[in-house]
Parts: structure tokens; sequence; C-alpha cells
């Protein structure tokens, strides 16, 4: 096993940084399991406040996530009912307490998590670009981080604020 840092913006922009480095294609395919991108959001305390996007809220969003899957997992893992929906999750915010704290202690990590299939490894030998190798990816179903932020949003680990933080520095 070997685990490395390697300052990409997304799991799937690690093949083609590894490669500019000097690594051979065919090494990467032969070697590489998975890939895992994170950023570090801070995790919200008690007392924190409820509510729920407006329709406004949910089409920005849904310009920057496929909110289908998300809401899919949310459900598959039990943590929505299966009648949810965007409009009526809840999400929560800090709520600022008397002495002066913000509302969030601790971090946690969103991943983005890319599981080497076969049609990457492909991909990889034939040295395609990090957005078709990020397509083929979604397509099989990876999650990116901003996904999963909203995921650990809608647990009310974190906030929507916090998750737009980390994946937009």
């Amino acid at each position: 096993m070997v685990l490395s840092t390697l300052h990409t913006n997304s799991a799937t922009g690690t093949v083609p940084r590894l490669l500019d480095m000097g690594a051979e294609p065919f090494l990467l395919v032969s070697t590489i399991e998975v890939i895992v991108a994170q950023r570090l959001v801070r995790k919200l305390i008690e007392p924190k406040e409820g509510y729920q996007l407006t329709q406004a809220e949910i089409d920005q969003l849904a310009g920057k996530a496929d909110l289908v899957k998300v809401l899919a997992c949310l459900k598959e893992e039990k943590i929505v009912p299966e009648d949810a929906t965007w409009p009526t999750l809840t999400f929560y915010r800090p709520k600022p307490t008397p002495d002066g704290g913000e509302g969030y202690s601790g971090r946690r990590g969103i991943l983005e998590v890319l599981t080497m299939s076969h049609a990457l490894r492909e991909m990889v030998i034939k040295n395609e670009t990090a957005e078709a190798l990020n397509a083929q990816a979604r397509q099989e179903g990876m999650l990116t981080m901003f996904e999963d932020g909203l995921f650990k949003a809608a647990q009310g680990i974190t906030s929507i604020e916090e998750v737009l933080r980390a994946v937009t520095e």
C-alpha cells in the first residue's frame, strides 16, 4: 500500500498531474486502485438552526451538482425518507452562541473517491483528459466533492455555506 499527498483540485485531476510529473501510463493503470481527493469543512455544533432551501437556492445548487444522484444516495442510506424532495429537506446553519462561538467545532472531510475501473484504466492508457476521466467516473457513480458536501449538509454535519467555502477556495 502506498499513500501520498498530491495537490490537485479533484480525484480525476490526479492522473494527468502524475503524467505531467513523468509517470508512465502503464505504471499508473497497474498500480492505482483508488484516488481520494478531500477538503475539510467545519462541523456544526448545537445549537443549530434548521431551514428549507428556496426554489432559487435549489436551482443554484442544481447548476453545480447532480441533485437527483445526491438525493438517491441519501434515500439509499436511509438518511432521508423515501418521499423526501429537495424542498422538504432540512438543512442547518450555525446559530452563534452568546459567548461568541461561531457554531462550529472540529472538521470533517468532504471526499471525492475515484475507483479505477477497467474503462478508466483504458482511458488513462489513451491519455484522455481529466474532463473525460471525470465524465466516465461520474457515469460510473462517483460523487463530486461538492455532492459529498451536500450529502453531509443534508445530515446536519456541516452547512451548505461551509461546503461552498471549501470547494471554491
